[in-house]
């Protein structure tokens, strides 16, 4: 089993590590670069990561995550670096990793996502359980395509982008750096999605997306305009 290094936490966090073990792999260290913010629902980074160990003791596994600070980190060769927190807030502390430490981090693929092989998936990528991507789709660097996503043909996802779980996109969509879609939306074929936008829940995109815009409802109308967010926070 490969061990894996993962820098920064999520509440995705019980998806990684899933992700990890059926490509083979474990989690042997966290590297915490801020302190967590506080979140107004969900579970601490502490809890999901006892469970995590209750299920490793429960499945013969005798080694513990170990968590440590950014400025006592040195590389172990035999880690696979992955970053747990995905949109653009991720490149400060990519770069650092890169300036200091030469650090590349490989796409994260679950095995029961169906990716074409004529799709690009970049560096930093998470793409989770059921996702569908199709041919000649792009996925930028450091995003996120969740659970039971569909990304559709000749679609380009730029950098730092969340696609949230049970969305789809129709072909030739462009998602711009740092948009965010949220559970269960869907936008129509060749749309563009400004950058930093949002899309909430469950709307039905029939038109494009300024940068910056919150989107809402069916047919996803204008709620409101955003600051420049960059997706997930840390």
């Amino acid at each position: 089993m490969k061990p894996h290094v993962m820098f920064g936490v999520h509440p995705l966090f019980g998806d990684y590590v899933d992700a990890i073990h059926t490509n083979g792999g474990y989690l042997a260290r966290v590297i915490q670069n801020v302190e967590e913010p506080q979140r107004p629902q969900g579970e601490r980074f502490a809890d999901g990561l006892a469970r995590y160990h209750t299920w490793l003791k429960a499945n013969g596994h005798t080694t513990a995550v170990r968590v440590e600070r950014l400025d006592r980190y040195r590389p172990d060769l035999a880690e696979t670096p992955l970053l747990g927190f995905r949109g653009l807030k991720v490149l400060p502390l990519v770069n650092r990793l890169r300036e200091e430490f030469g650090l590349h981090f490989p796409p994260l693929i679950h095995p029961a996502a169906a990716v074409s092989p004529m799709a690009v998936v970049e560096e930093g990528v998470f793409i989770g359980a059921g996702v569908v991507i199709a041919p000649h789709a792009r996925i930028g660097a450091f995003s996120l395509v969740n659970r039971g996503a569909t990304i559709g043909h000749d679609a380009v996802v730029e950098e730092g982008v969340v696609v949230g779980p049970s969305c789809s996109t129709g072909s030739a969509v462009r998602l711009r750096a740092g948009a965010v879609l949220g559970i269960g939306c869907t936008v129509i074929e060749r749309l563009e999605i400004g950058e930093g936008s949002y899309v909430a829940a469950g709307a039905v995109v029939l038109h494009d997306v300024a940068p910056n815009r919150l989107v809402a409802g069916i047919p996803a109308r204008e709620k409101k305009v955003l600051g420049n967010t960059g997706g997930e926070s840390t």
